[in-house]
């Protein structure tokens, strides 16, 4: 006869710590270095996200109120600027049939590339050189045109916000003769002047 005890119906203590042991192979400190090293993502993950910076506004003062003249910003200021000039055209030219060369030795006239500039009676004129930001811009152009014989002068002006130009200006002139003289001289020095009217 047979001493063998019939199985037992249902769950067992001892059925269950064996499979657990056999299930945990993996030795305590793999699990604290596991533990450690995802603790350590999370916080990485945490850090790349930007904290909120708190920006104080520096108070203003006498050396935050001046412009830095080693990298000036550039100011577009033609808006305020062209409303405040008054440029004068000349009267378009009636066009004529080109002289022959007979004609124009009878009368002694120039030639036809030579277009002479009209003027009203009783109101004076300008023609306006150059306009330089720097003084001794001005003041060099002043002096080429002196030594061609012309009287200029410079005059300092200041437009839009504070900013000071020097504009070279000869005149002021009554004749359309000697309006074109000066502009022969500004040729010369290859200048197209700005033709003004004084008011």
């Amino acid at each position: 006869m047979s001493t063998r005890t019939p199985p037992k119906r249902g769950a067992s203590k001892a059925a269950s710590k064996k499979k657990s042991s056999q299930q945990s192979k993996l030795p305590g400190w793999i699990w604290l270095v596991t533990g450690f090293a995802a603790g350590f993502f999370v916080a990485f993950l945490i850090n790349l996200t930007p904290a909120p910076v708190s920006v104080n506004a520096p108070a203003k003062s006498a050396e935050a109120a001046q412009p830095d003249k080693k990298s000036p910003e550039p100011v577009f200021d033609f808006y305020t600027v062209l409303p405040e000039q008054e440029v004068i055209l000349p009267e378009p030219v009636e066009r004529q049939s080109p002289p022959t060369l007979a004609a124009s030795e009878k009368t002694g006239s120039k030639s036809v590339s030579e277009a002479q500039t009209t003027t009203k009676p009783g109101v004076k004129y300008l023609l306006q050189a150059g306009s330089f930001r720097s003084a001794k811009d001005a003041e060099r152009l002043k002096a080429q045109l002196l030594l061609a014989g012309q009287e200029p002068r410079v005059v300092k002006v200041t437009v839009g916000a504070g900013e000071s130009w020097h504009r070279v200006q000869l005149g002021p002139f009554e004749t359309s003769e000697s309006i074109d003289q000066a502009k022969q001289v500004l040729a010369d020095f290859k200048i197209d002047g700005l033709l003004l009217r004084m008011k």
